[in-house]
Order: C-alpha cells, then sequence, then structure tokens
C-alpha cells in the first residue's frame, strides 16, 4: 500500500492507524522521511540510496507476508519505477494520494505535533501539486476527506479484498 502526498496531508497519521488496525507485528510501515532523513541523512535527489533502501526495506516486510505501507512525498519522477515493481510483488497493491493545495497542507501542518520541525517556506520548497504515477489509477484525495475519513475508506477495501480472498477460498 502507498501513502502519497506532499508534506501535512496527512500520510502518516493514516500509515499510523493502519499499523494499529492489524494485528501485532502484521503491519509494515516504511516512512519515506525516516528512511531518507535519519537512517541515511541524505537529501531527496534522483539517485538517493532511500529509493533502494525502501524498496529493499517493502520487499522484505512482502516476502513474509506483512501487509507493507510506505508513506511519503514520493515524487513521481524519483519513486514511480521502484513503485512499480513493489507493486508487482504485492499480492494487493493500494495507491491512495493526497491532492491538495499549497494552503491545505499548511493548514493541516500547523495543526500537527511536529509543526515547529520545519517551516511553510520549507514546504514551499518540496511542495509538487498533483503527480500522478503513470502505471496505476491512484485514488485520489481531496481537502474534503480527512485523515479518518482515509483511514476508513482504506480498510474497507482492504476488508473487502478479505472478505472476497475468502469467499474464493471457500468455493475453491
Amino acid at each position: 500500500m502507498v501513502l502519497r502526498g506532499n508534506s501535512g496531508s496527512g500520510k502518516s497519521t493514516v500509515a499510523s492507524a493502519l499499523q494499529q488496525y492489524f494485528e501485532p507485528g502484521g503491519c509494515l510501515v516504511v516512512p519515506q522521511d525516516r528512511v531518507r532523513r535519519e537512517m541515511l541523512g541524505e537529501p531527496d535527489t534522483v539517485d538517493g540510496g532511500n529509493v533502494d533502501l525502501i524498496e529493499v526495506i517493502a520487499s522484505w516486510g512482502l516476502d513474509r507476508g506483512l501487509v507493507v505501507v510506505i508513506d511519503g512525498i514520493l515524487h513521481a519522477g524519483r519513486y514511480q519505477r521502484m513503485l512499480e515493481r513493489l507493486s508487482v510483488r504485492a499480492e494487493a497493491a493500494y495507491f491512495y494520494a493526497w491532492d491538495l493545495e499549497f494552503e491545505e497542507t499548511v493548514r493541516r501542518h500547523d495543526q500537527r505535533p511536529q509543526r515547529d520541525e520545519f517551516s511553510a517556506r520549507e514546504m514551499a520548497d518540496w511542495f509538487h501539486g498533483w503527480q500522478p504515477l503513470d502505471f496505476v489509477d491512484e485514488h485520489r484525495l481531496d481537502a474534503s476527506i480527512s485523515a479518518v475519513d482515509a483511514m476508513r475508506r482504506i480498510s474497507s477495501a482492504i476488508r473487502a479484498r478479505e472478505i472476497a480472498r475468502r469467499s474464493r477460498a471457500d468455493t475453491a
């Protein structure tokens, strides 16, 4: 599962809620920012090592049957080929992307506990607007969708898929 969007959109909040939704140890969250900034201490560049490391970590989780949630800005030009490779490996791949105006991302950021970690000016440098991936139709989330609403939509999709999978297994 991929949660993409600009800073402050709600991705990490939803990723954390999804991890709580599953049994302990059943969901691996791979936060782009933590891998890039904290683990590698690198800027977000085209040839950044974080792209490969995110793929390795996510692949490890997929190989073990975990639900893998990758969350981050995940600029399409830098990350889409890696995300495409992972989608092929996954039993089911869900893609959600927030499409918010810059002002809305700043408003949401101002409500977060980490609001003092970076400024609206810094966010403007990272803001890229809507960037669809070319290999999948992402579920597009706009400003009317809260983090709680997004979590409900995503968990409903997961439940529906699980019910369908069980039904197929019962009829086989």
